[in-house]
């Protein structure tokens, strides 16, 4: 849930991106659809020039999210083990950066798309907070794992900069009146593609 302007969880997503000077071409790998954080990096490695294959339960999202500069999608869903996929549009390599916001298990396939040497910033635990992970591939792939919780201001600012000079607006799903916040939280459940927003006030 977010305002109508950029928040420090969009943040979050820009301050992903910049975990590695190469600006490389990262997955933006989404649990739940394509919610507004995902978007955000998509549309921020996009404008940085990297290929950005998008993962989503919803074709038709992956079609919206490639719309907004994503080269590839794979659906989870027909493609359990996703990351064989991943794998075989970047001709075996795996991706250079992946961003991950559905925590759980899938995180063993994250590292199976990530090339060797690659990066993961894991930005949420949608699917779990905890994960049955096998060090073997991570240690022999030689991956790096950060964790980010939020970001700091100079991110926010340096994030709104970006976002103006490159004309990136933030995909609005839908904006609820405060007074129907519960109905929001129940639009927000069923896998709403962009940011679902609660407007506070009456400007």
């Amino acid at each position: 849930m977010s305002t109508e302007r950029q928040t420090s969880k969009d943040a979050v997503s820009e301050n992903a991106l910049s975990t590695t000077p190469q600006r490389p071409a990262p997955a933006a790998q989404d649990a739940t659809g394509s919610g507004g954080v995902s978007i955000f990096a998509a549309q921020i490695a996009t404008a940085l020039g990297a290929n950005v294959i998008a993962t989503s339960s919803k074709d038709e999202n992956l079609q919206a999210v490639k719309a907004l500069g994503a080269v590839a999608g794979v659906n989870y869903r027909t493609h359990p083990e996703w990351a064989e996929e991943v794998l075989k549009l970047t001709d075996g390599k795996g991706v250079d950066l992946l961003l991950d916001v559905a925590g759980g298990d899938g995180i063993n396939q994250s590292i199976a798309a990530t090339k060797a040497g690659g990066r993961i910033a894991q930005i949420g635990f949608l699917t779990g907070q905890t994960s049955a992970l096998n060090l073997m591939p991570m240690i022999f792939r030689q991956t790096t794992f950060r964790g980010i919780a939020v970001a700091p201001r100079s991110s926010f600012d340096r994030m709104n900069a970006f976002l103006n000079e490159h004309r990136i607006r933030p995909v609005i799903d839908h904006v609820y009146p405060f007074e129907q916040a519960r109905e929001a939280y129940e639009h927000l459940a069923t896998g709403a593609f962009g940011k679902v927003v609660i407007k506070v006030g009456k400007d």
